[in-house]
């Protein structure tokens, strides 16, 4: 099988059998790619040859690669397509996958695709859809591999022989009573390795790391990479096993929650992948209502500020060439820290949020120090005067300051209320930034 993409050779060949319509050169073709080449092919081809493969493929064939597809096109080919051969279609992805795109379906349309699944199926799925795609049970699969605690090595060896292809994953083995309770665990290499004629509590790990059914997915990732899982299982709140989160479907989630903060970042509060092509209208919607927080801070309050120390700013002119260096540096030390802090949330690598504030000011405070002395300094050596020089230095040291206890401040107001705190490190930074001049205007009194 190739695993590369599809150079630009490859894929005007696929075109053009796909055009002259020889059906069996072009599946021979397709089944030599990896599913993600043949994905990112299929994204590439017109409305009309898109159908024409998802009818023309075997189901099997179209499965391999149906997940790798953008949400949009899963839904748009699911439209397309009447319900028993969705059916056929969905039949071939394993259930996680299936309730993922189907949940976007209008439920008409779902319910009459659910209808025509396997009854197995069906019930996996209906366990699978009440759980937000962003929980535990939303992303974990049911296919899992459990075994009973009583039965000895070389039982779970036969049926692990007989079963093996029914399961997403085997390389941990999954030991329940006869309840369905999760009391073991034990990785196929020390199944291989134990005695024959040994029971599976003998020879299982009974301390299972495990997550819970509505665990949001961001804890799972965690577990997942703390404890170098390559799967881990889930649990409902009686502690029987229900399914299993594999180490795939937590790649998908660390760069889901990657794009969306980056978005955020940006202060557009979207997934900023989905904006690349989207609607004008959609990328207006998206992004101005955070520019409107950056024009009510940055241009209404901040000139609000300035009208009031008009007569100082006219007086000495000075004051106006340091306005940019000061926003400047209180803008990149509010980034910085609500960087960092923003971080340590998200990870929950941060103990209680006031003294880590506390901390903050101390490093902001002794970073205005250092900035505020130099730019003193050169403040006296450019305009001459040692009062102003002193005025622009407090300045400095008392925007970073500030910006300082504003980055861990906003942050942690906005997690309290409930809203993601990415939010705040763009347009209230930028609005930070401009604010911190005020301390310096003020200072300006005592000239």
């Amino acid at each position: 099988m190739v695993c590369i993409a599809l150079r630009s050779e490859v894929a005007e060949r696929l075109i053009k059998l796909l055009e002259e319509k020889r059906w069996k050169e072009f599946q021979k073709e397709v089944r030599e790619f990896h599913p993600f080449d043949l994905a990112d092919f299929f994204h590439n081809l017109e409305e009309g040859h898109r159908r024409e493969v998802l009818t023309m493929l075997e189901p099997r064939v179209v499965a391999e690669f149906f997940p790798e597809l953008k949400e949009e096109v899963q839904v748009e080919l699911l439209e397309f397509l009447a319900p028993e051969s969705a059916a056929e279609l969905l039949k071939n992805i394993q259930p996680d996958e299936a309730v993922d795109v189907l949940t976007l379906l209008i439920p008409e349309k779902r319910n009459n695709i659910i209808k025509c699944l396997p009854e197995e199926l069906q019930k996996d799925i209906k366990l699978l859809l009440p759980y937000p795609p962003d929980t535990a049970g939303g992303l974990m699969t049911t296919k899992v591999l459990a075994l009973p605690n009583d039965i000895v090595v070389r039982e779970a060896e036969k049926y692990i022989r007989e079963n093996a292809k029914d399961f997403e994953t085997i390389y941990y083995l999954y030991v329940v009573d006869r309840n369905g309770k999760l009391v073991g665990v034990l990785s196929l290499r020390d199944l291989m390795l134990a005695l024959e004629d040994k029971k599976l509590e003998e020879v299982m790990e009974s301390n299972v790391i495990k997550v819970t059914l509505h665990m949001d997915q961001k804890e799972v990732a965690k577990i997942v990479g703390d404890y170098d899982l390559v799967a881990v299982p889930v649990v409902n709140k009686e502690g029987k096993l229900t399914g299993i989160v594999t180490v795939d479907d937590v790649v998908g989630i660390i760069e889901e929650e990657i794009v969306e903060d980056i978005g955020q970042l940006a202060g557009i509060g979207a997934k900023i992948d989905w904006l690349v092509d989207a609607p004008v209208r959609e990328v207006v919607k998206a992004r101005l209502p955070w520019l409107f927080v950056a024009l009510v801070g940055d241009g209404l309050v901040t000139s609000t500020i300035l009208k009031h120390f008009e007569n100082i700013l006219g007086s000495v002119i000075a004051f106006s060439l340091f306005v940019p260096v000061i926003m400047t540096m209180g803008g990149n030390v509010g980034l910085q820290t609500s960087t960092t802090f923003v971080r340590a949330i998200a990870i929950k690598d941060i103990g209680g949020k006031m003294s880590y504030m506390l901390r903050e000011i101390k490093i902001g405070f002794t970073m205005g120090v250092i900035a505020g002395s130099i730019t003193a300094i050169f403040s006296y050596l450019l305009v001459g005067r040692p009062g102003i020089g002193l005025i622009v230095g407090f300045a400095m040291l008392c925007a970073m300051t500030l910006a300082s206890s504003m980055g861990v401040l906003i942050p942690a107001i906005l997690e309290r209320l409930g809203i993601d705190p990415p939010l705040a490190s763009g347009p209230f930074m930028t609005t930070i930034a401009l604010l911190s001049i005020s301390p310096w205007l003020l200072s300006s009194l005592v000239i």
